[in-house]
């Protein structure tokens, strides 16, 4: 059978995690005990950071959870908009403290971002908004008619004096916070993580990355999501070291200032998406490395989309002269509904990469201990034996409680069955892949999945394929989606951006789509219907940046009926 960890689907991990101090009494911890501890440290493109000892972060937090309380928002939803990396690590403490289901959500610099956010305000139920810019703070926030009150964290003085604060305490089973999906196959849901599992994952996390009191975590990713969110602001805290925070926006535009904090701070721990390296290692110059060690660097962990084998070993060469180590890369899987991580590591092993139907893939770690993952036919719902594809389901106490009301939808995902193992409920991840030796592989997403003539492609393989040959598309700027031909079968159709001098030579277009289409077929066998250029950012995407095939196959579909 197709399955590695173990969970013994008893109550004793509920008996484990009441033994150990939730969040809120965590911070209260590492105050009394740690005070003069960095907790965290923020950079601004300024040289010198903004910090937070334990006990600075828990007074301010204490200050805000009072002001929280005060409002009558213990156990309502409130979503968290914040610009400013500071502010939101304090406000998300804060309502950890008052007892508040924090709503954390991206802020709108687009029309499309302000229809998500009043979208989350109203399937939350959301009683109010904290925030840290004039859009949303200086405006008559509405969604469905209600207007929500909005508290302007920029005119609390947090750092001034004491609070009593006088909120309920955490139990286990309480909602923590609400993360929302980031929709990239459909309307986003919002996933109920408990304080039971957050403790159980930050313990996954910490023992498969090898996080200890000494250890240095940089983040570059943004916090509303889980990676940064339960990856860096959490695990940090749990683990009782400090975690530095870089702008997301920052490292994209100058990525060496990313491998410069991890040299100059002996940070330990960083990572992110694949196309975090992929823009390190094409865009930093050697002049740019010269003084840089990056020694220190233990755990570059990297997930959230597919891991290309070339980037790791193209990142690995380049760095490897100012002491980047490759046994550091640390692939791994996980989604907000196991609350983040599912498999990954060992620490300090080379990643395992493994060659499917001539594409390397790369392998995404092991299961944690406690965790059941399983590789099963998602039509006939039987256990498949290793190194056959099918869906990825997970078992154990870090898969959340579901879906925010949403029973329907809740019940589809999070409470499948397998005879095998009778009265146990299951996450479908809706990912395919496969297991060898306990190590999964992760091949894509089954609603992406393309059919033709009978046969199934990945679409990232395919995307991969156009990127390698032809050179004026963006890096991460190619969607390959099916689409029902005339007859009924299904069309290969890619849509890609171009860079903005290929762009301009409208002449090149069709040499350039000659191309892509010999490339296709000589790669996979597979003829292309359709090629389609755009600008650069027209593709669909996420809020943290991942494309969303399904939106453009309907905006395909929809633009060629017009």
């Amino acid at each position: 059978m197709s399955e590695f960890g173990e969970d013994d689907g008893n109550e004793d991990g509920v008996d484990r995690v009441q033994n150990r101090r939730l969040f809120p009494e965590l911070l209260k911890f590492r105050a009394q005990n740690e005070p003069m501890g960095l907790a965290y440290r923020f950079f601004n493109g300024q040289s010198i950071p903004k910090t937070l000892t334990f006990l600075e972060l828990h007074e301010q937090c204490n200050k805000l959870a009072s002001i929280l309380v005060e409002r009558g928002w213990e156990a309502q939803r409130v979503l968290l908009v914040c610009k400013s990396e500071f502010n939101f690590v304090v406000a998300f403490h804060a309502c950890l403290l008052a007892g508040v289901v924090a709503v954390p959500t991206a802020p709108p610099r687009r029309q499309m971002l302000h229809q998500r956010l009043e979208l989350l305000a109203a399937d939350s139920s959301a009683v109010g908004i904290l925030c840290d810019f004039d859009e949303i703070a200086q405006t008559d926030f509405r969604a469905r008619d209600r207007a929500w009150h909005a508290i302007d964290l920029r005119t609390l003085r947090l750092d001034v004096g004491a609070s009593a604060l006088n909120a309920r305490s955490a139990k286990p089973q309480d909602i923590a916070f609400l993360q929302y999906t980031s929709g990239s196959t459909g309307a986003p849901k919002g996933v109920a993580v408990s304080h039971f599992n957050l403790i159980d994952n930050s313990e996954r996390i910490r023992l498969a990355m090898g996080v200890k009191p000494t250890s240095a975590v940089l983040v570059g990713l943004p916090l509303f999501h889980d990676m940064g969110l339960v990856g860096g602001v959490l695990q940090s805290l749990f683990a009782g070291c400090s975690a530095s925070f870089l702008r997301p926006a920052e490292l994209v535009q100058y990525p060496e200032r990313w491998l410069e904090l991890i040299s100059r701070y002996g940070i330990t721990i960083s990572g992110g998406p694949n196309f975090m390296y992929e823009l390190a290692t094409r865009e930093v110059r050697p002049e740019s490395m010269r003084g840089l060690d990056l020694s220190s660097w233990m755990v570059a962990f990297c997930g959230a989309e597919p891991i290309r084998a070339s980037t790791v070993r193209n990142f690995s060469e380049k760095f490897a002269s100012v002491g980047f180590d490759s046994r550091a890369f640390f692939p791994c899987y996980g989604m907000a509904e196991a609350t983040l991580l599912i498999t990954g590591g060992p620490a300090r092993q080379m990643p395992v990469v493994t060659k499917r139907e001539e594409v390397d893939i790369v392998g995404c770690g092991h299961a944690t201990p406690g965790l059941l993952v399983c590789v099963v036919d998602p039509d006939s719902r039987r256990l498949l034996p290793d190194g056959q594809v099918g869906e990825i389901w997970v078992a154990g106490h870090s898969v959340a409680r579901g879906y925010w009301q949403n029973e329907p939808q809740t019940e589809r995902t999070f409470h499948a069955q397998l005879t095998q193992f009778p009265g146990r409920n299951f996450l479908r991840t809706g990912d395919l892949g496969w297991l060898e030796s306990g190590q999964l592989f992760v091949s894509g997403r089954l609603k992406d999945l393309i059919i033709i003539n009978g046969r199934k492609y990945f679409p990232h393989d395919i995307e991969e394929t156009v990127e390698r040959y032809c050179t004026p598309i963006r890096r991460g700027g190619v969607i390959a989606i099916g689409v029902a031909a005339p007859g009924g079968e299904e069309e290969l159709v890619v849509v890609a951006e171009l860079d903005r001098m290929a762009l301009r030579k409208t002449e090149s277009w069709v040499d350039q789509k000659a191309m892509i289409r010999r490339a296709v077929q000589v790669e996979h066998g597979l003829p292309l219907a359709d090629v389609v250029f755009l600008r650069p950012g027209e593709l669909p995407r996420t809020s943290s940046g991942k494309l969303r095939r399904s939106q453009c196959r309907d905006d395909y579909l929809l633009r060629s009926k017009s």
